[in-house]
């Protein structure tokens, strides 16, 4: 039953308050960031983003990153990070060793092939911290052993500690602190360690202020950094699009939308050519001309017509195509039609 009621809710265990403030306390930035270094942190199973909040307010000025499958968590997470992506954290594109830190609370499940999800978040996320970077890795005490090796020979300096009371009696739960390895390396003792803590009785997470900082959080460069699902939400494009696409260029905003309506005033009088020009480019269709005296309703089209030219020889008949172009206009006041062709005299039609 505990199981079925955890597949409702998508193995959604959101970190206590508590255990978070503990944990921030033993953190530290190493350099204050600037606009050229930037903390970054990330939660590949964030909810509704209050934990990696939370950490980011306590340990100081950090860009949050999280994903989140469940939309309506998603959501909320918008709210309280700098950038949320709703969607698997195994089908987004992330920066390789682009993150300072990675705030790891994974289901506590298997996954279709049997194999626990633990175990396929560390490994699989991993990779986005950077040489150096913080692993904060939350769960149940017992599931330490099967990562014993992995773990092993990715981190050092790694610290563990069970959740206080009473939050430690739902789940068991443990917090392993970990500095991202720059090279890989097997590390029998430390894996023997690792294995050791998952069986041990384990100390318990310090008060703040009882212990000072560990583990150092460390800036990496600033600039942007690959953080995008692997299928395009309509919404996330037309939000892309309106930031950086062609329609944000302000040169190109301005042609084709002018701030304000300018009146052309042509320095010579439009002669039958200009007109023909402005008919076939639909200038003249469905507009309202007003002179003070009259309003009227103007349509311009430009069509072939074919007329017989002379031949050299009489017994053969020769046509030529040209365009004619017609203006037709509808008084407003009377009713009337007018039509004006070129090189034709002017008609009249009663509506």
């Amino acid at each position: 039953m505990a199981r079925l009621e955890g597949i409702a809710k998508a193995q959604f265990y959101p970190t206590p308050p508590s255990v978070v403030e503990r944990v921030a306390a033993l953190v530290r930035h190493h350099v204050q960031p600037s606009q050229r270094r930037v903390v970054r942190l990330l939660d590949p199973c964030c909810g509704a983003g209050d934990a990696l909040r939370q950490f980011a307010d306590a340990i100081g000025e950090a860009e949050t990153y999280g994903i989140e499958i469940e939309q309506h968590r998603a959501a909320d997470a918008r709210r309280a990070l700098d950038h949320v992506i709703a969607d698997s954290a195994f089908a987004v594109r992330m920066g390789a060793e682009a993150f300072s830190c990675l705030w790891l609370n994974p289901p506590y499940d298997q996954d279709e092939g049997n194999r626990r999800l633990e175990h396929s978040f560390l490994t699989t996320m991993s990779r986005t911290i950077a040489p150096g970077g913080l692993l904060v890795y939350i769960v149940p005490q017992a599931r330490l052993a099967q990562s014993a090796r992995y773990l092993a020979a990715h981190y050092d300096a790694l610290r563990c500690y069970r959740f206080q009371a009473p939050e430690y009696d739902s789940f068991g739960q443990c917090v392993l602190l970990g500095r991202k390895r720059k090279v890989q390396a097997v590390a029998p003792d430390r894996k023997v360690t690792i294995e050791r803590w998952a069986t041990d009785e384990l100390p318990e997470l310090p008060e703040p202020g009882v212990v000072g900082p560990l583990v150092d959080l460390n800036p990496l460069s600033s600039g942007p950094v690959t953080f995008a699902s692997q299928f395009v939400e309509p919404e996330e494009a037309a939000a892309e699009a309106r930031q950086r696409g062609l329609w944000a260029n302000p040169a190109l905003v301005e042609r084709l939308w002018p701030a304000e309506e300018r009146t052309v005033r042509p320095l010579m009088p439009l002669r039958r050519g200009h007109l023909a020009v402005m008919v076939a480019a639909g200038f003249l269709n469905n507009i309202v001309l007003d002179d003070g005296a009259r309003r009227v309703l103007v349509k311009g089209r430009v069509a072939k017509v074919s007329r017989s030219v002379e031949s050299a020889d009489p017994d053969v008949e020769v046509e030529r195509e040209f365009l004619r172009t017609s203006v037709v206009m509808l008084d407003l006041q009377t009713g009337v039609f007018e039509q004006i062709d070129q090189g034709g005299d002017l008609t009249e039609a009663a509506s």
